[in-house]
């Protein structure tokens, strides 16, 4: 569940979050005493396992106030925790105390657990004081018009206990209104916004990150490259290397026909020759095909994918809104990565027709395919959208699918701009 987007809607949905976030600040100030108490009794052994109980717990509440206030703003909050490690209880617990995200987590208990509550307090008794005093002298004229001096305000200078004079509050009542409605949000939102920067990961956590994942998206293109180069020396030498060996024998043989006054034998041996010199030809032109396609390099991507959607065995239609061309190497991984995915869709979706959306976003390239198919489509490790995500992750590109059981299937290939310097020109003929 999400904050609705209309203002009007928002604004109503905000006691219902509030209440929420109320609920947190006290599982906050529970866990707060409960990791006082651990402090004290981590002098003794007993106290370790319960310490890394109590942190783990800090962090699944952690995780929550992550989710609530991430929807609340519209904004995503990363966990920014390491991996922990499988290890002795006194050493894992010494690894979480080392941990910096554990006494962020800490830092903002001990906030959400006091500030918090009073946040959040006073914005419910904004808003309640407001529905209670324009409600109440309805409530007395209709339901407990027979009670014995109910609701009595009683604010020790003089009591409000009648409909009359409670229509004296109602300006109050307004007031607080407008007061809620005008500032409410932007109340709950400045104290969420001091949530997201503890919460979240600290700057040379991000870096780390990043750097984790360019290194691994290195990895992966060097391994990807390694197996292309084992496949075209494997193609080589099984195809092309033995149709060329096998001609060299061929005319090897005709030649010896031809010593011997055989004619007619040796004629029959250049043919099949002549044949076997087609046959590696072609083997060849394939194989060159595979590396780097000579289509994208004569009309770029969009002809290349028209050409790859008139082979296809389905009805494919390609949508062009870049126009210009592309940096070779980013062709390339589009082009291949399409073909994978629309490999994928011929062998398992058991669709009708295709559709490739080649689109320029925000800074970025973005390729649709969408079928008409049975759905279902997923990541596997060594499947083909697989392969695709780790195709284009050397360019910081990302793969969502979107595939419902029972269809239809998209799937989004998404290339940043500045992966491919789509700022520089390319003049290529």
């Amino acid at each position: 569940m999400s904050m609705p987007a209309n203002p009007i809607t928002r604004r109503l949905a905000l006691p219902g979050w509030s209440v929420l976030r109320f609920s947190l600040t006290l599982v906050a100030g529970v866990l707060l005493a409960a990791a006082i108490v651990t402090g004290v009794l981590v002098v003794f052994w007993i106290g370790i396992p319960v310490a890394v109980g109590v942190f783990l717990a800090i962090r699944v509440w952690a995780n929550a106030q992550r989710r609530t206030i991430g929807e609340q703003l519209g904004v995503r909050i990363p966990a920014p925790y390491r991996t922990r490690p499988k290890a002795r209880i006194d050493q894992q617990a010494l690894w979480l105390v080392r941990e910096a995200a554990t006494w962020r987590d800490f830092a903002w208990l001990a906030i959400d657990a006091t500030l918090g509550f009073l946040v959040n307090l006073l914005y419910l008794g904004v808003f309640g004081i407001a529905v209670y005093y324009l409600m109440q002298p309805l409530l007395l004229v209709t339901v407990f018009h027979s009670a014995p001096t109910p609701f009595v305000n009683n604010f020790g200078v003089y009591d409000f206990d009648t409909p009359a004079k409670t229509l004296m509050l109602v300006p109050f009542a307004l007031a607080c209104g407008v007061a809620w409605w005008r500032w409410g949000e932007l109340f709950l939102r400045w104290y969420s916004h001091l949530g997201v920067l503890l919460l979240g990961p600290t700057a040379k956590a991000l870096l780390t990150e990043r750097v984790s994942e360019l290194r691994q998206a290195r990895d992966q293109t060097a391994d990807h490259a390694a197996a292309e180069l084992r496949r075209i020396e494997r193609d080589l030498h099984d195809g092309a290397q033995a149709r060329i060996a096998a001609l060299s024998l061929t005319l090897g043989m005709a030649e010896e026909l031809l010593h011997q006054k055989r004619p007619d034998q040796a004629a029959a041996l250049v043919g099949e020759a002549r044949q076997a010199c087609s046959d590696a030809l072609e083997e060849i032109r394939q194989l060159v095909r595979g590396i780097h396609p000579p289509v994208l390099a004569d009309r770029g991507l969009t002809g290349a994918l028209q050409a790859m959607a008139l082979d296809h065995p389905l009805p494919v239609s390609v949508i062009d809104r870049i126009g210009d061309k592309l940096p070779a190497p980013l062709e390339a991984a589009a082009y291949f990565a399409t073909n994978e995915v629309l490999t994928n869709i011929t062998k398992h979706a058991e669709a009708g027709q295709v559709q490739v959306v080649v689109n320029r976003g925000n800074h970025e390239v973005v390729i649709e395919v969408r079928d008409d198919g049975i759905g279902g489509a997923t990541f596997t490790p060594g499947g083909g959208l697989d392969g695709v995500r780790r195709r284009l992750a050397a360019f910081d590109g990302t793969v969502v699918v979107d595939s419902p059981e029972g269809g239809p299937t998209v799937v989004t290939m998404t290339i940043p701009a500045a992966a491919v310097d789509l700022g520089s020109t390319d003049n290529r003929n």
